[in-house]
Order: structure tokens, then sequence, then C-alpha cells
């Protein structure tokens, strides 16, 4: 199917989510990266202009950093 086939807007409302929609998913908006355009902050794709929405990595879970903490702890106390 041809490019030009394909619109990204098709069957969008052009006034904005429902309430419905703000219910369901949240009324929270970022800033498309690329295109600088409000969507919704859990979007994986910008509706308009269509380029995927890269998240930053996650931050390490507490319960990690503190296992990673006592094993080296208990490391040190084996060896000294």
């Amino acid at each position: 199917m041809p490019d030009s086939d394909w619109d990204i807007t098709e069957g969008l409302d052009p006034e904005g989510p429902s309430a419905e929609d703000l219910d369901r998913f949240g009324d929270e908006v970022i800033r498309c990266p690329h295109c600088k355009r409000e969507i919704y902050d859990q979007a994986e794709m910008c509706p308009h202009c269509g380029m995927a929405i890269e998240r930053p990595p996650g931050r390490v879970p507490a319960w990690a950093i503190a296992i990673v903490v006592l094993m080296i702890a208990l490391l040190l106390f084996v060896v000294f």
C-alpha cells in the first residue's frame, strides 16, 4: 500500500478526546519529541506525526538495590 493512501489522522476527532476517553486514559499530556504537539502521556505513537514515542528506561527498584548492598556486605564480611 503506498504511503500516500494512508492517513494517520483518519478517524480522529479534530475537537480532541471524548470525556469517556479522558476517564479511561486520564488527561495527562506530554509534548511529542518530534512534532512538539500535545499527545496522551501513555501514547506509544504520535497520532499527529506518526513517530514512535521512546520512553527513558525506568528506575531500578529499591529491593534490587537492597539485595546488591546486602550481597556486597556479606562478601566483605566473609573475606575480612
